[in-house]
C-alpha cells in the first residue's frame, strides 16, 4: 500500500477522525494543519501499528515540522505493534542527536513549546552490512545551506582505511527516497544508526589508512568539520550492540559461527589476492602425482599450512572488530541471538587460541571452496577407483 491508501484505510477504522484525515488528500502536513494534536497522536499509534511500512513516510515528514515533533515524542509507544515501536525508536533518536529532548512525560502542547526554535536542519545517518572483506557503505546526510540536503557517501573499511568518499547535492525529498528505497522491505541493504557511532566508526577506519594509499581529496577537505579526534571516545555501533547485548556460551557460538564461514555468508576476510594464488600454487604442487589415501593426507596438510599461515596473516583484534560490528547489524535486523553469538566468539578471540585456530580453519575452508571442491573431486575418483580394484 502508499501512504495515502493507508490514510484511507485509517480514515474507515477511525470514524470520529474521517472529516479530518479525507481532505488532507495523503498529504502528512495538511495532516497537521487538519488534526488537534490528540488526534494526529491517535491517527500516528494506529497507523504504526496498522501500516508501519507506509508509517514511515509520514514519521519523516512530521519529523521536519514542529507540531509532527511535538506528536512523535509525546505519544506513548504501549500498544503499538513491534515495527512501528522500532521506527518510533530510531526517528526518537534521530530527533535526539539533533538536539531535541523531552524531559518527563510532558503533553503535546508543552513539547511543541520547548522543541523547535532550533533551525531547519536535517540530518541521517545509515550504514551498509559489511561486505565478504569487511567493507561498508556510510551515509551523512546534513540539510544544505542553499536548501535541500548533501549526502557523504563514504565506502570504508576498518582495516584498509577509507576507501571511497563522495558528496552529492539534491533536494531531501530524492535523498529520502533513495535511502528509503535501500533501508525497506526483505532486500534491505541499509540501517539508520546513531550518527556519532557512525562518524567514529569512519574516523577509526581513517586512522588505519595504509602510507601507500592516501587518503581521498575530498575527505581530507571535509575532515575537520564531520570527524573530530573527539570521536575516539565515542562507541561504535558495535560497541552499542556489546553494552546491550552482552555475551553468551562460547562452544555453541563458536560451532554456528564456524559453519557460517564455511558457507560462505560470512567473511571470510581474506588477505592480499596474491596470498591466495601463491597458496593455491603450492597446493597443485602438493597433490601432483598423488591418488588415493595419499592425495587425502597431503590435502590435509596443506590445509593446515595454509591454516598457520593466515592465522601470522590474521590481525585477531581487527577480525572481532568486524564481528562486533555485524553482531549491530543482526541486533538491528532482531536477530539478537545471532548477534550475541558473534560478541562472544569476538571477546573470546583475544585470550582463545583454540577459537582462533577454529575461525582461521573455517575462513581458509571458504577462500580456497572452489579450488578444494577441484582437489576433492579428483581424490574421490581416485579413492572409487581403488576400491573397485580391491
Amino acid at each position: 500500500m502508499s501512504l495515502p491508501e493507508s490514510l484511507e484505510r485509517a480514515a474507515t477504522e477511525l470514524a470520529d477522525l474521517a472529516d479530518q484525515i479525507r481532505p488532507a488528500n495523503g498529504d502528512p502536513h495538511r495532516l497537521l494543519e487538519e488534526l488537534g494534536a490528540a488526534d494526529a497522536g491517535q491517527l500516528l499509534t494506529w497507523i504504526l501499528s496498522e501500516e508501519p511500512a507506509d508509517a514511515a513516510e509520514l514519521v519523516d515528514a512530521w519529523g521536519e515540522d514542529d507540531a509532527g515533533v511535538a506528536i512523535l515524542l509525546a505519544i506513548s509507544d504501549e500498544g503499538i505493534a513491534k515495527a512501528g515501536r522500532k521506527l518510533l525508536r530510531k526517528v526518537r533518536h534521530r530527533l535526539r542527536s539533533q538536539g531535541v529532548e523531552v524531559v518527563g512525560k510532558e503533553t503535546a502542547a508543552n513539547v511543541k513549546r520547548s522543541v523547535l526554535a532550533a533551525p531547519d536542519r536535517w540530518q541521517a545517518a545509515h550504514i551498509s552490512s559489511p561486505d565478504f572483506r569487511g567493507a561498508r557503505m556510510g551515509y551523512l546526510v546534513d540539510s544544505h545551506p542553499a536548501g535541500g540536503a548533501r549526502l557523504f557517501e563514504i565506502r570504508f573499511e576498518q582495516g584498509r582505511g577509507i576507501l571511497d568518499f563522495k558528496i552529492y547535492n539534491a533536494g531531501r525529498a530524492k535523498v529520502r527516497g533513495f535511502l528509503r528505497s535501500l533501508t525497506a522491505g526483505s532486500g534491505q541493504r541499509l540501517f539508520e544508526v546513531e550518527r556519532d557511532a557512525l562518524r567514529a566508526l569512519i574516523w577509526r577506519a581513517s586512522q588505519a589508512q595504509p602510507n601507500d594509499r592516501p587518503l581521498p581529496t575530498s575527505f581530507v577537505e571535509w575532515r575537520t568539520r564531520l570527524f573530530s579526534d573527539e570521536l575516539e571516545k565515542e562507541c561504535t555501533p558495535g560497541d552499542l550492540a556489546r553494552k546491550a547485548l552482552g555475551s553468551g556460551d562460547l562452544g555453541a557460538s563458536l560451532e554456528d559461527l564456524v559453519e557460517e564461514v564455511k558457507r560462505g555468508s560470512l567473511g571470510p576476510w581474506p588477505p592480499k589476492t596474491s596470498w591466495v594464488a601463491d597458496w593455491m600454487d603450492r597446493g597443485r604442487d602438493e597433490v601432483k602425482g598423488f591418488d588415493g589415501s595419499e592425495r587425502v593426507t597431503r590435502i590435509e596438510t596443506w590445509i593446515d599450512e595454509v591454516t598457520a599461515s593466515l592465522e601470522e596473516q590474521t590481525d585477531d583484534v581487527l577480525i572481532s572488530r568486524h564481528l562486533d560490528e555485524l553482531a549491530w547489524v543482526r541486533w538491528q535486523a532482531d536477530q539478537e541471538d545471532e548477534a550475541r553469538r558473534l560478541l562472544t566468539v569476538a571477546a573470546a578471540l583475544a585470550t582463545d587460541s583454540a577459537a582462533v585456530t577454529a575461525l582461521t580453519r573455517a575462513r581458509v575452508e571458504s577462500l580456497f571452496a572452489p579450488y578444494l571442491t577441484d582437489l576433492r573431486v579428483i581424490e574421490q575418483s581416485a579413492l572409487d577407483s581403488e576400491d573397485s580394484d580391491g
